[in-house]
């Protein structure tokens, strides 16, 4: 499993744009989609990035968790069934993902302050 430290989860936090994600709180197979909205919302990483865009929605019934995550590239992690996956594996693809968007960047001389 892909783990970095929590200043660097803090700092590649910047990368995402939107965050939607739809859960049933009362469900245990939601788990780690309600802990991943708790580390969303913290006041750190929301200090980080105040324009992400965190959104929850909880229906009674929903047929899965899912997570839909979008980066300032355009791209996007979509887990359309989390109810398998521990908050660490979510939190993983989100950082591999901007890890990437940071690497690429990193390369071609962009930063998170360039348009």
């Amino acid at each position: 499993m892909y783990r970095i430290t929590r200043g660097e989860n803090v700092r590649l936090f910047k990368y995402v744009t939107s965050v939607d994600l739809t859960f049933n709180p009362w469900d245990a197979k939601s788990n780690s989609t309600r802990e991943l909205w708790r580390r969303l919302t913290s006041h750190k990483l929301k200090a980080s990035n105040p324009k992400a865009l965190v959104n929850a929605t909880m229906p009674t019934v929903v047929p899965a968790p899912t997570a839909f995550v979008k980066f300032v590239d355009g791209s996007v992690v979509d887990l359309k069934d989390c109810s398998k996956l521990r908050v660490e594996e979510i939190v993983a693809e989100l950082n591999m993902a901007a890890a990437r968007i940071d690497n690429e960047w990193a390369m071609n001389g962009k930063d998170l302050g360039d348009d």
